[in-house]
């Protein structure tokens, strides 16, 4: 076996967790740490035109602040490189490379191979460094992946990397790669390994080829605590304390360490990484994980729904994410038109000339849950809920818009269920779910405002509301009863809360809306 070493990939990979903003004083920190760990290679983030070259940032618009990114931790023994996804950075803004000029990794896809090979050409005439990284590799027949190696050796880059991105590789596939690249690339040309764990198979891929006797020089690519898109990458602490168990390398694992409990541990408290369900479901469908994380972030659709969705995914989106085209799929799975008219006029018959009082989920539904009482006793509303009833409360309508909500089974204080038409449930009074949602497509499908929208469209112009609240970071503080929780993702939360906000402003202008409970919607 000739020499492996190891990649950190955390600046880079790992920045998809926080968009990259990890701050100037621990991007300094976390370089310093690497280097402590004695880790060969380090990945200093993103090269692109998209970027505005904010120095908190791991993303570049230059290589010269690339190179000012690791200038405070220089060391002879590092060498240090840098991303650059085919596309994103024209090769004409480069100027010629000097002796302290990153390696550049370009990322391409397998639609766009020719262009990237003539990228890859200009690199070389300016004198960079760099790895050659095939995205998807499963993507290709091995008749293609060979002679995508041939073209590979006539170019003599650095390195040449076998590339799961998505996170769908078992072992048979990796080996049979394994074994078309050691017997096909030139010998002088690293081979390099870059998982996502989807599958739970980062660590025993990355173990199998360190135990293979290959021709090559190896680099393996991993992460602090895994750190990276979906679900993340391999952990880069655990493969080094396997290194330096059984192939005499001596990495310092304690700086790792430190990394995470100094610097990602609070990225992480807020922006959860790792394996999950919906990563899982992405990989065996051969799909770009944002998706599954799209459709999951809706906490609207039971697992098997997500499956479906992903199945909807054509073979030319897969490869690539936009909120656009989730969101197209998205509403194009929940969409089943249903004419409403007799629906919308039964409610309108129902509330015609009566208070209207709905009760959203929120906390402040058991807090104020006496105030709630003497305004039901006071006033003997037409009583809505959404998602979820309290015991301590009789409902005239339940509206249901969520899948995962309807499964639960209809509760006894309950009369009756209104519900959207992408739920295809019979025993309730349905209503087209298309026809009340939202404008901006964060909070499209709120089942409060969605209600709201319905009632509007019933006549209502007087509306009580209580326990619709507004997320609290701590997800303990959002709803009445647990297991309602909208995930881990504070940062979409607090999002959200403005543009409802906004929302809520724009409906007061056209009804009456009396909140009977607090609300940051108010403010």
């Amino acid at each position: 076996m000739k020499e492996i070493t190891l990649l950190d990939c955390t600046l880079r990979d790992g920045g998809y967790v926080n968009n990259w903003n990890f701050g100037k004083g621990k991007i300094e920190k976390i370089v310093q740490k690497i280097i402590q760990a004695g880790i060969e290679n380090i990945e200093c983030g993103y090269l692109s035109t998209k970027d505005s070259g904010d120095i908190d940032t791991a993303r570049f618009n230059s290589i010269q602040d690339v190179k000012r990114a690791y200038a405070s931790a220089k060391s002879i023994h590092q060498r240090y490189a840098v991303m650059v996804n085919y596309g994103e950075y024209p090769a004409e803004l480069l100027e010629n490379a000097d002796e302290n000029s990153p390696i550049i990794r370009v990322a391409f896809h397998k639609k766009d191979l020719d262009n990237a090979f003539v990228y890859f050409h200009e690199l070389k005439s300016k004198g960079f460094r760099f790895y050659v990284q095939p995205m998807g590799a499963l993507n290709y027949t091995d008749e293609e992946y060979v002679q995508l190696i041939k073209r590979t050796n006539e170019l003599s880059p650095e390195a040449f990397y076998i590339v799961d991105s998505f996170g769908v590789m078992e072992l048979k596939d990796f080996r049979r790669l394994i074994f078309l690249t050691d017997n096909n690339l030139d010998q002088h040309i690293v081979l390099g390994y870059h998982s996502h764990n989807n599958l739970q198979q980062a660590y025993s891929n990355s173990k199998y080829m360190a135990e293979q006797n290959l021709d090559h020089n190896v680099i393996i690519d991993a992460s602090v605590f895994g750190m990276g898109r979906g679900a993340g990458n391999l952990n880069i602490e655990l493969f080094a304390k396997y290194l330096n168990q059984n192939f005499h390398k001596n990495y310092n694992i304690e700086p790792i360490l430190e990394v995470f409990d100094e610097c990602l541990k609070p990225i992480f408290t807020k922006n959860f990484w790792g394996y999950s369900l919906p990563f899982y479901l992405s990989s065996i469908h051969n799909c770009h994980p944002n998706y599954a994380n799209y459709f999951a972030e809706k906490n609207t659709l039971s697992v098997k729904s997500i499956h479906e969705l992903l199945s909807m995914v054509s073979e030319d989106d897969k490869v690539s994410f936009s909120t656009d085209k989730a969101s197209k799929y998205y509403m194009q799975y929940q969409e089943n038109y249903v004419d409403d008219h007799g629906a919308v006029a039964q409610i309108k018959e129902n509330v015609d000339g009566r208070t209207v009082l709905i009760l959203a989920p929120g906390l402040s539904l058991k807090k104020n849950a006496e105030r709630i009482k003497a305004f039901i006793e006071e006033n003997i509303p037409v009583v809505f809920g959404i998602n979820k009833v309290s015991d301590e409360f009789a409902y005239d309508y339940l509206f249901v818009a969520n899948e995962k909500r309807l499964s639960e089974g209809k509760p006894a204080n309950v009369r009756q269920y209104i519900t959207t038409s992408n739920l295809r449930y019979s025993e309730s009074i349905c209503v087209n779910y298309s026809s009340y949602l939202c404008e901006n497509d964060k909070i499209a499908d709120d089942p409060t405002l969605m209600l709201i929208n319905l009632l509007i469209a019933a006549g209502v112009r007087s509306i009580a509301i209580a326990g619709f609240d507004g997320f609290s970071a701590n997800p303990d503080e959002n709803y009445f009863t647990s297991g309602m929780s909208l995930g881990s993702n504070i940062a979409s939360k607090m999002y959200k809360n403005d543009v409802i906000r906004e929302q809520v402003a724009k409906i007061r202008e056209q009804i009456t809306l009396d909140f009977v409970t607090p609300s940051l919607y108010l403010k």
